[in-house]
């Protein structure tokens, strides 16, 4: 009997051409694919380890969703402490599984209800001090169906009509702005990156809300909004209806207590920048050990 086991994984994106296998360079689901080889794991299959959600290089996740086909003798000799030590014995510690359970036989990952990701706004270079109410009616601009395509790189075959199920002010403790966060049932490509980007141009009044709204309602009309880079982005949490004991491991309470100071400017910038990203590593790897310990 083969069990099909579904997990959540982090990772740190910067040292991966994205979660996606790819030929001749580092990616999530190749080290995953790697470790599940490794532990005779990996049955026959060309991939035997898919993803819910691909992710480019240099985004983090706290929670991404990964599934693989398991002999369900292993399964019932190791259960999911097991798998999870065997796989993060064998992959990078810049991925990390830390929950798993076993699903439907036709469990599909990338079947998820919703997905949400993080932007760290705060942290781009020139981000101005902007309101609580000012970006939370830029927030309100992308939600409901819109299609997205000034605010994408679209792809064939693949539609950009995408419902937005949120969007709102990503706050610290101290309800100073880091950025925004937004769930959607899905998401094309460089979508949150090129809205961060129509966010930042409005901070800096490169663009106006009327611009937005127009490329939102008129997307034959093209407009090019820009694209911040990977760096601040975080996939946070997946929603799928077929693993719900890994929402509910991923919703123990965990603040993400990034200080919202402003960032230097010009040459001081990127020591900054460093400092910040150093410490965002730091804050997804405690994350991830609080939800494998279910602290």
């Amino acid at each position: 009997m083969t069990v099909r086991v579904a997990v959540a994984v982090g990772y740190l994106g910067r040292d991966y051409s994205g979660s996606q296998v790819q030929p001749n360079v580092p990616t999530v689901q190749g080290e995953l694919e790697t470790a599940l080889i490794q532990l005779n794991w990996g049955g026959h299959d060309t991939h035997p380890f898919t993803l819910s959600s691909r992710t480019d290089g240099g985004v983090d996740a706290r929670m991404n969703i990964g599934s693989f086909d398991l002999p369900g003798q292993i399964w019932d000799d190791v259960g999911e402490r097991g798998v999870i030590t065997a796989l993060n014995d064998q992959i990078p510690t810049n991925i990390r599984v830390w929950a798993a359970q076993s699903v439907d036989i036709d469990f599909r990952t990338r079947d998820a209800l919703s997905r949400t990701y993080l932007y760290r706004l705060q942290a781009l270079e020139g981000w101005p001090a902007v309101s609580i109410p000012t970006l939370t009616s830029w927030c309100s601009i992308f939600v409901g169906e819109h299609d997205f395509r000034n605010f994408c790189r679209p792809q064939e075959g693949r539609s950009t009509v995408k419902r937005v199920i949120s969007c709102e002010p990503w706050l610290d403790d101290n309800g100073a702005i880091l950025g925004f966060s937004i769930k959607a049932e899905g998401f094309v490509w460089n979508q949150v990156r090129r809205i961060a980007s129509a966010m930042l141009g409005l901070s800096k009044g490169k663009f106006s809300v009327e611009d937005v709204r127009e490329a939102l309602s008129s997307p034959g009309n093209a407009v090019d909004f820009g694209r911040v880079g990977p760096e601040w982005l975080t996939l946070w949490s997946i929603e799928h209806l077929g693993s719900p004991y890994l929402l509910d491991k991923a919703t123990t309470r965990f603040d993400l207590p990034i200080v919202a100071a402003t960032p230097s400017t010009g040459r001081a910038y990127p020591l900054w920048a460093d400092k910040a990203r150093a410490e965002q590593d730091q804050l997804h790897q405690a994350a991830w050990l609080i939800h494998l310990n279910g602290d």
